[in-house]
């Protein structure tokens, strides 16, 4: 199953688990996991380190007026970033996180803003 639309077989061989008109669109997952802190939350790990994150999405997260959907195949404190090209689709979190998204989109924001060559 591709891993940005959800629908369609991916294609054999495909470094990011994509389906052929999702790879031709160029949009990509970024995924991130999180880790509770008593201000909310922090980005504990991802697929894009800090200084990838500020220069691919930081921009496009600053300006995300969007709400974050809530998608089953994630886990707990875990959530992804739909990119197509440097434009943000969409971002998607676990069950777990769905009464929390302010907090997860405030977390990805501060994120991209961090100075730190690792997570």
């Amino acid at each position: 199953m591709c891993r940005v639309c959800l629908r369609r077989p991916e294609i054999p061989d495909e470094p990011h688990g994509r389906c052929e008109s999702c790879a031709r669109a160029g949009r990509r997952v970024y995924q991130f996991r999180l880790r509770p802190t008593s201000t909310g939350f922090q980005i504990s790990a991802g697929e894009l380190s800090p200084r990838a994150l500020r220069e691919h999405a930081g921009a496009a997260l600053q300006g995300f007026s969007g709400s974050p959907t809530s998608k089953p195949h994630l886990t707990s404190t875990t959530c992804e970033l739909v990119m197509a090209g440097k434009r943000l689709e969409s971002i998607r979190v676990s069950p777990g996180l769905a009464s929390k998204t302010e907090a997860v989109v405030l977390a990805l924001r501060q994120g991209a803003v961090r100075s730190e060559a690792t997570w």
